[in-house]
């Protein structure tokens, strides 16, 4: 009688917990029951999933000219070497994106953005001995910025033709990311970098906020206090009776 009042005890403190505090409550009960999504190659695109399709052919749009020049105009065999799988891989990229595209009825961009584009302008206009920085400083950040949104596709999305998708261009940015590093042009200091990293970190729905996290501390420590407290009154009861 007593053990099962203890898992009684044990079970309104995950609920009232949960209540409590939604944030650390969905954490527990996604460990102990995994959801069963459907998933195949014939679910509909989410807004994220066509979001993720724009935003490669835009990378697409201006890293292929940049990458053909940077073999043309890079002061080193790194950034040459970088330049060249940049515009390798990418020409792919947009060759697949397009067959994606025109199998999913989505809407691709057919000129760089407007941010892009003025990044192509400062690439352009560099001097020679300024080229390999500002060439891999911007590719650097735009990298970055990428990643975000494929990781977040690749976790998120239920079309498997689109995972496999965000599973492929993974590989290859963090592949030019490592290539671009690699070049020691790359300044980690750069603003960029900063506004690279605040795509899925400063997005409400995948944040919590110290003030968060702070009230889910104090709430669990205050509920598994008073259900230890709990039990072992009953359990001194028990014992004495």
């Amino acid at each position: 009688m007593r053990r099962r009042f203890v898992r009684w005890i044990a079970a309104s403190f995950l609920v009232i917990l949960g209540a409590a505090c939604p944030a650390v409550g969905f954490a527990v009960a996604s460990q102990a029951q995994p959801q069963v999504v459907q998933q195949s190659a014939q679910q509909p695109l989410s807004s994220l999933d066509r979001e993720f399709l724009r935003v490669i052919r835009f990378a697409n749009l201006w890293e292929i000219p940049m990458g053909k020049l940077a073999v043309e105009r890079g002061q080193t065999d790194k950034v040459r070497a970088a330049g060249k799988t940049i515009n390798a891989d990418h020409t792919k990229l947009d060759v697949a994106i397009k067959q994606l595209a025109g199998q999913f009825g989505a809407q691709l961009p057919d000129k760089p953005s407007s941010s892009t584009a003025k990044w192509m302008d400062e690439i352009r206009a560099a001097s020679d001995d300024d080229f390999d920085k500002v060439f891999a400083d911007r590719l650097r950040a735009a990298h970055g910025t990428v990643f975000g949104l494929i990781a977040e596709v690749r976790a998120g999305t239920r079309n498997t033709v689109i995972r496999d998708f965000a599973t492929q261009a993974n590989t290859i940015v963090m592949r030019h990311m490592t290539l671009l590093e690699a070049t020691g042009d790359v300044d980690a200091q750069h603003g960029m970098f900063a506004e690279a990293g605040a795509r899925t970190y400063n997005t409400p729905e995948n944040h919590l906020s110290g003030g968060d996290l702070m009230l889910a501390a104090v709430v669990a420590a205050l509920m598994m206090a008073a259900t230890i407290a709990i039990v072992r009154t009953f359990s001194a009861h028990g014992t004495a009776e």
